[in-house]
């Protein structure tokens, strides 16, 4: 099977995936992290306990892993919410520099008006991911699963020309032998 096929499936299935499960895409990323957190602190732990004769020092790194592991695989969403919360604080802080940045070039040049829409877009989209984190939550997983399935569609409908193309040029005469008469 062609392999451009396959891999277009493939992000077709994930955009669905992640526009079925909405809100809940992100609690299980959370969650998944969270237990490839856990496999490399609960290893170490493991190899620590089966050689506890040899005195080496207690692995805290790999503790913390493990731990940190399990809380968000217990409560993800706490850490959703602390993750929106600390993208909204960004995109705040990322609007209002790029605000006093044209403000600041204002003095020097003429900036005209339709600058300072994206800055407060982002100003804006920042302010609502603060007061709203987890309808917010949603949005960019909405917004991916609708980008996989039109990448998705779109690398189908190449493969497929592709395909039509090639089978085409296979029926085209071959010259092997030409010259050229003036």
């Amino acid at each position: 099977m062609n392999i451009q096929i396959v891999r277009s499936v493939s992000v077709l299935l994930i955009g669905v995936l992640f526009l079925v499960l909405g809100d809940s895409a992100l609690s299980i990323l959370v969650m998944a992290v969270g237990a490839l957190l856990m496999i490399p602190g609960m290893v170490s732990l493991i190899s620590y306990l089966r050689h506890m004769e040899q005195h080496r020092m207690f692995p805290l790194a790999a503790f913390g892993s493990f731990v940190l592991g399990l809380w968000m695989m217990i409560s993800p969403t706490f850490f959703v919410g602390f993750f929106m919360y600390v993208l909204g604080g960004v995109l705040v802080a990322l609007g209002i520099y790029q605000l006093a940045s044209l403000s600041v070039s204002s003095r020097i040049l003429p900036v005209s008006w339709p600058l300072y829409v994206m800055p407060v877009l982002v100003l804006l989209l920042g302010l609502f991911v603060l007061f709203n984190p987890f309808e917010a939550a949603a949005l960019p997983f909405i917004l991916i699963g609708i980008g996989c399935i039109i990448s998705a569609i779109n690398d189908i409908i190449a493969a497929w020309r592709t395909a039509k193309q090639r089978k085409s040029e296979k029926h085209a005469i071959e010259i092997v032998d030409a010259e050229v008469v003036e």
